[in-house]
């Protein structure tokens, strides 16, 4: 093996409307991506979750990865509206 460990983390993500833009928010994350479709929105999404597991991951703070997002999210997510379940794969050395 490569001296590196993969690490699977299972995401959730709501999408919401905020005037024009559509917003998808991470929830075990707390960071948010937005867009004029969902599908522009969860890109950018996808480019900060990428960003912020790559800075806690050089910086060795595993405790920037985990910032739950607000109550009202994760029942936006429970409603079961405009949902998407996805997975994060990473390798840690």
């Amino acid at each position: 093996m490569n001296g590196f460990r993969k690490l699977r983390i299972a995401l959730r993500v709501v999408f919401y409307r905020e005037g024009e833009s559509w917003i998808a928010h991470c929830l075990e994350f707390d960071l948010a991506g937005d867009g004029t479709t969902r599908e522009d929105a969860l890109a950018v999404l996808s480019d900060a979750i990428v960003l912020q597991a790559q800075d806690a991951l050089e910086c060795q703070n595993p405790a920037n990865l985990f910032t739950p997002a607000d109550g009202e999210f994760f029942q936006k997510y429970a409603a079961g509206r405009e949902i998407v379940d996805g997975v994060l794969m990473l390798s840690i050395n």
